[in-house]
């Protein structure tokens, strides 16, 4: 009885069935469109995602990287000085909309009343300066393109969160009325550096800024500073390896610890080692700097990985904007697919699928040593001879012999302590890690505030050889909607 009661928390471990907390699930849109999807040819679909809304997020802090150029910039969408004196922030507002192409744009949900800050409470707007509500905006990275959007056509954006909880936009325009107004603190703590916030406003979530405007520069509203540099623009390979092994336990006491610092249920108390396989992979990717830049979803924190089922509720693939991953799902069990046909790679996430009989399960791939050792970080959990947690670094396949390793061995056939991956499976990947390894050039589309610099950061790929590639001048502008290589 004991042993079989035990079995049941091992066989709902890191599966969709609640355990610790579960009445504080996240929801989550889970859209991911057939263009984000590549599949095995050989192999089954699993079942597509359906749509659920999505929780709120904030934003991922990254390392600076110093170009071996400076690239003076200014971001995709900024106009001429001339155009931006000619207009009103109305005309600015009805610039932004057009960038954003939004079925309810944002002229729509400017609000009556906007944080004031001395007051500290919502006025009448004046002076230029709106209130957008965004509470409603899924998924949550098209915020950061409203911020984008709203930057190059003149303002200083912030996301806030409301006295009501929600979520909205303060933007206030780059102009001498408004720096020297009640909302000049807004102004300048943007360009105090990349995470400075408003002093007195703690409604303010982090978000990416962006290089200025050269209009802003010429007119005395911004400094001049080189593109990446508002963005913390980086571009080296991430190294999970090195990151992932500062999650080590051996003993169930320490794996409760590592649970607690991880701390995705928000209090630090009432994590657990069985169910913490999303969170510690978020952790990884997170502490490794693998997120998109900008703010999104996955950026909320642990939470958003914590028991997800990627065909039931779309996370974690769903928390991430549709042309940064690939997709591919098998139906053959994990431990006896030839990973010849498919290699696995540093960086990749799986899901797998236990079935009835067994738990799902969420890895990151750390590393893939000079033998053929392909790793994991992972939470384990055995219930014979005695229940027994630790997280530990072990071989899921080797390369040169398919029989060694955790995929093929006891989580294939260990119905005692658990197995996991005989439902099938699925294998997330970075789309600048495919180009990697395929050593291929891949075209990008320009988005609304990219420069060269951001550019290498989204594709992992320095701004130096993407200017070579596309015969691109460090001071030259991009375009929205040109297409560039990826070299």
């Amino acid at each position: 009885m004991l042993a079989g009661g035990l079995f049941l928390l091992v066989a709902v471990s890191c599966s969709s069935l609640p355990l610790e907390n579960s009445a504080a699930l996240p929801s989550v849109t889970a859209t991911v469109p057939l263009s984000s999807t590549e599949v095995v040819p050989t192999s089954d679909l699993l079942t597509p995602f359906p749509e659920e809304p999505l929780a709120p997020s904030s934003s991922q802090p990254v390392r600076t990287e110093e170009p071996a150029q400076s690239f003076w910039q200014e971001p995709a969408g900024c106009r001429a000085e001339e155009v931006q004196r000619s207009e009103t922030p109305e005309q600015w507002l009805a610039y932004a909309d057009s960038l954003l192409g939004w079925q309810r744009p944002l002229a729509k949900r400017a609000l009556v009343r906007v944080w004031h800050p001395e007051k500290k409470e919502a006025l009448l707007s004046q002076d230029g300066v709106y209130a957008f509500e965004v509470t409603d905006v899924r998924p949550r990275y098209q915020i950061q393109k409203a911020l984008n959007a709203l930057h190059v056509a003149g303002f200083s954006a912030w996301l806030r969160r409301g006295s009501q909880g929600g979520l909205e936009i303060l933007a206030v325009p780059f102009t001498p009325r408004a720096q020297d107004g009640v909302w000049g603190e807004y102004v300048r703590a943007y360009w105090l550096s990349p995470t400075a916030q408003p002093e007195g406003d703690e409604g303010i979530l982090p978000t990416m800024k962006l290089t200025p405007c050269r209009w802003m520069v010429t007119s005395g509203v911004a400094p001049d500073l080189p593109a990446g540099t508002m963005e913390q623009a980086h571009w080296e390979v991430p190294d999970w390896a090195t990151v992932a092994n500062a999650y080590l336990a051996e003993t169930t006491e320490q794996a409760y610890q590592v649970a607690f610092r991880i701390n995705w249920l928000g209090d630090g108390e009432n994590e657990g080692p069985r169910t913490m396989c999303g969170p510690l992979a978020w952790s990884i990717l997170y502490d490794a700097q693998s997120f998109p830049p900008g703010y999104g979803d996955w950026s909320e924190g642990p939470k958003t990985f914590w028991l997800p089922k990627p065909n039931v509720n779309g996370r974690p693939w769903s928390l991430f904007p549709p042309d940064t991953y690939l997709i591919r799902r098998f139906a053959e069990p994990a431990g006896t697919f030839d990973f010849g046909l498919f290699p696995l790679a540093a960086g990749d996430v799986l899901y797998l699928y236990g079935k009835g009989d067994g738990f799902d399960h969420v890895v990151l791939v750390t590393e893939v040593d000079s033998h053929g050792n392909v790793y994991t970080v992972t939470n384990r959990v055995w219930v014979e001879p005695a229940l027994h947690f630790a997280i530990e670094r072990v071989v899921l396949y080797n390369t040169h012999d398919l029989e060694t390793g955790i995929l093929r061995n006891e989580w294939a056939e260990d119905r005692v302590n658990g197995r996991t991956g005989h439902g099938g499976f699925e294998v997330f990947r970075w789309r600048w890690r495919q180009k990697q390894l395929d050593g291929q050039p891949v075209q990008t589309i320009v988005e609304v505030g990219d420069t060269l610099p951001l550019l290498a950061m989204k594709w992992r790929t320095p701004p130096e050889q993407i200017a070579a590639a596309n015969a691109w001048a460090a001071d030259a502008p991009l375009s929205v909607g040109m297409s560039l290589e990826i070299p």
